[in-house]
């Protein structure tokens, strides 16, 4: 009896440790080495925050500067006073882009403003340089001014020219004192419009191989202002020695083909009328090339030629009748 007891207990102790070794079903348990412990991959490192890429934002005007400014290789002069400020050409096209306003002729230098105003802000006026080498202007021409029918004039050229133009704001004068000079203003637009710019006042100071010019650009309100600033923005203008209206040299430089008027309308053709010689007073020339007044003197030689040929030849013939032993 006891010894069944004692069976009985072995029996059951190993059942119980022998279950364990067939709980995940029959195999090699493989090596009584304790598995490795499983470690987590580690984590990169933190990479850092990007900021945000901003929205684009319009590049800020160049900065102005005053002073005494080249122009064009030395051709002019620029004086800048402290209370105004010059720009590169860049800015005057951009001005005159936002306010659609046409580039005066020849060569666009840059662009003068009060230093206070802004020149990208939308009720800015300003003022654009520019200088066209178009030859010696001759003054005497101004008298064209006066015609009865300029503002037509100027308004069919306009018309041609694609630009709008409402009218004289201020008639044209011309100031023929050492530096000539010639200004006048345009509505370009009618008034109480929705354009904005609709105001152009344009100085001109002639040189000696070229015209220099300031257009100012602004609304019709502003006009009181840019009159007032006129005459100080046009001090600041000059050609250097040698270079000036009164510099003219007759026997080398080259007359413009375009007259005082011309400068306003932006018509070239000089009336064969106008095209006088300011440095002799003379006569304009004719198609052909001055010869006009020698014309009789070289009709009348070659007559005399012929006259002469003529009897030479006939004399010839009558002394070869008298003469028998020749026959």
């Amino acid at each position: 009896m006891r010894k069944n007891m004692t069976r009985a207990l072995l029996a059951a102790l190993a059942l119980f440790f022998v279950a364990p070794a067939y709980a995940d079903g029959p195999g090699d348990g493989g090596p009584d080495v304790a598995a490795p412990p499983v470690r987590a991959q580690p984590l990169p490192p933190a990479q850092p925050a990007q900021p945000s890429t901003p929205a684009a934002e319009p590049a800020a005007a160049s900065e102005g500067r005053s002073g005494i400014i080249p122009l064009n290789g030395g051709e002019l002069t620029l004086n800048v006073p402290r209370g105004y400020r010059f720009y590169p050409a860049t800015e005057a096209y951009a001005f005159m882009q936002r306010n659609n306003a046409a580039a005066p002729a020849g060569t666009v230098l840059g662009l003068l403003a009060p230093a206070s105003a802004d020149i990208r802000a939308p009720g800015t006026w300003a003022t654009v340089i520019s200088y066209d080498a178009i030859g010696y202007v001759q003054p005497e021409t101004a008298a064209g001014l006066d015609t009865p029918n300029f503002e037509t004039q100027v308004s069919e050229a306009r018309a041609s020219q694609n630009r709008p133009f409402e009218g004289f704001a201020i008639q044209p004068a011309f100031n023929a004192e050492a530096a000539p000079q010639l200004a006048w203003a345009e509505r370009t637009a009618a008034p109480g419009g929705a354009q904005g710019k609709d105001f152009r006042f344009e100085q001109k100071v002639l040189g000696r191989y070229g015209v220099a010019a300031m257009t100012s650009i602004g609304a019709a309100d502003q006009m009181p202002a840019i009159q007032a600033a006129a005459p100080e923005q046009l001090a600041m203008l000059q050609f250097p020695e040698g270079r000036r209206h009164g510099d003219f040299q007759a026997a080398s430089d080259t007359i413009s083909s375009y007259s005082v008027p011309g400068l306003v309308t932006g018509v070239a053709a000089l009336p064969e009328s106008l095209a006088v010689s300011s440095s002799t007073g003379g006569e304009g020339q004719t198609g052909f090339g001055g010869l006009a007044g020698w014309f009789p003197w070289i009709a009348l030689g070659v007559i005399v030629l012929a006259i002469t040929g003529y009897m030479l030849t006939r004399r010839r013939e009558d002394d070869d009748l008298e003469d028998p032993e020749d026959a």
